[in-house]
């Protein structure tokens, strides 16, 4: 099989997932008028709580799964025992262990809001944040058995069903019920719930009466050196939360993750791609061009990223303060308008972190997965140095905006230096000097230089053009035409 219909598999199942990814997030981005709007969630104060408590559930994601949602995938695809054993394994223990988690947490609920949100005052909020993790962890396994079959396009239909549910739910108790940020939690309990009971018909297809410990050590051997990786990963991107209402107040942090959110759209994207890729990247990890493909996705995704990145940069103060039907904004107080240039930066940031992700099956094939939880630890060093260092120097959250970028600089750096030394890759070196080059090229003219609309529409369609006729091949264009056209596959 050719390396452009290998890729074209890839391109279709991360496309797919792209929507479910989406799909599963558009709540977030479609209710920010009402998350921003101060009829609803009364203050700035408010939705900076939320915020916090929304940190502590990123972290806890990790604690409760510690890397065997990943040893799953890989046992599923490169083990030695069937996968209704994985799989039933993975789901009784990861049951055991999210029931004692989830009592902790109960149980500590006071200390935690004391210690996150400086107050035992919110313990109620802790408590359902565990009782959220605890429903997700068992809910989110059967979606990895939907990507290790590759059945992206039933993985997209339940993302979008818990779509529905949180926004049904959101618009009852924030909108009509007035329950505040206490109901946006609510909202993700009820959906978990209701999620993990219409996921039954795909766990019990798996699932059987039988825990194989020995594969669960060897699972854990796997996974366990993850769990600090995926803690680092979310020190990068939660932290900040965490340390910008220490210097800045809480104000402060409502204005800068408002506008974060929306620099995550370009992680939506490396989301719904990773789905597909880790399949993809094991699938074919033992054919002879497996690294000439592994390196050509490395420049196809920077290329794809990097447009989106310039289009976001270019437009996107346009689109979040545009008055739509002259009746609302998207950041619906302007209070909150200020935040919405350091939106470039994490988008910037996200592309960095996708490079990151395409540089990754080399440490599964070698089962090298101890040298994730280095590099992301070194990123997660350098955020909160630079959080400490930049916040108040700079005295505003663009301080942290830039952390972001540098901890992620840092992470993508290390991954490259260590993974040409043990699973190297025929880098298409040129090429991505040529896309990088432009994307700081165009980013720096756009932040020095007051255009208007028309010059940088103009200057993105000059982008486009040179990445179409400058950096992709004629052969590859002609390869994309034809499967375009439904012409003979190359």
């Amino acid at each position: 099989m050719s390396i452009f219909k290998q890729l074209s598999g890839l391109a279709r199942h991360s496309a797919i997932y792209a929507v479910g990814t989406v799909i599963q997030r558009l709540p977030g981005f479609i209710l920010i008028p009402i998350y921003t709007n101060f009829t609803y969630i009364p203050s700035q104060g408010d939705y900076g709580d939320y915020t916090i408590v929304y940190t502590f559930i990123a972290f806890m994601n990790f604690v409760y799964l510690y890397g065997m949602d990943s040893a799953m995938l890989r046992y599923f695809f490169l083990g030695e025992r069937d996968r209704q054993t994985v799989f039933s394994t993975t789901f009784f223990i990861t049951m055991l262990t999210s029931v004692l988690t989830t009592l902790l947490v109960i149980l500590f609920s006071a200390e935690v809001g004391e210690w996150i949100l400086k107050s035992p005052a919110y313990a109620p909020l802790i408590r359902l944040a565990g009782a959220i993790l605890f429903f997700d962890a068992l809910g989110n396994l059967p979606y990895l058995i939907l990507r290790a079959e590759e059945k992206s396009i039933q993985f997209t239909v339940f993302k979008s069903i818990r779509f529905a549910l949180e926004l049904v739910f959101n618009i009852l108790f924030v909108v009509i019920l007035r329950m505040g940020v206490m109901g946006i939690f609510y909202t993700s309990l009820v959906a978990a719930i209701i999620n993990l009971l219409i996921m039954l018909p795909i766990i019990t297809r798996y699932l059987i009466p039988r825990i194989d410990f020995p594969l669960w050590k060897e699972m854990l051997a796997f996974g366990l050196p993850l769990l600090p990786n995926g803690i680092a990963f979310m020190t990068i991107e939660m932290i900040d939360r965490l340390i910008v209402p220490a210097y800045l107040g809480k104000e402060a942090l409502a204005t800068y993750s408002a506008s974060y959110r929306f620099g995550t759209m370009l992680l939506l994207v490396i989301t719904a791609f990773r789905n597909a890729w880790q399949p993809f990247f094991l699938k074919i990890a033992k054919q002879e061009n497996a690294r000439q493909i592994y390196a050509k996705v490395l420049t196809y995704m920077t290329l794809g990223a990097g447009l989106i990145v310039l289009a976001g940069c270019y437009f996107i103060y346009d689109i979040l303060t545009y008055h739509y039907f002259g009746k609302f904004y998207i950041l619906s107080e302007r209070s909150y308008w200020a935040g919405i240039p350091i939106i470039p930066i994490i988008l910037l940031s996200y592309l960095l972190y996708g490079m990151y992700v395409i540089l990754t099956p080399g440490f599964y094939i070698k089962k090298e997965s101890k040298y994730m939880a280095i590099f992301t630890g070194c990123g997660a060093l350098v955020n909160v140095a630079a959080n400490i260092i930049l916040l108040p120097l700079l005295n505003s959250f663009w301080g942290a905006a830039w952390a972001t970028l540098l901890s992620y600089a840092v992470m993508t750096l290390a991954i490259l230096i260590v993974s040409q030394r043990i699973y190297p890759l025929p880098i298409e070196w040129g090429r991505l000097g040529k896309l990088l080059g432009l994307i700081l090229l165009l980013m720096s003219v756009y932040y020095l230089f007051n255009l208007n609309f028309w010059l940088r529409a103009a200057i993105i369609m000059a982008a486009f053009g040179y990445c179409l006729f400058g950096v992709i091949t004629p052969a590859e264009r002609r390869a994309v035409a034809s499967r375009l056209s439904g012409g003979k596959k190359n």
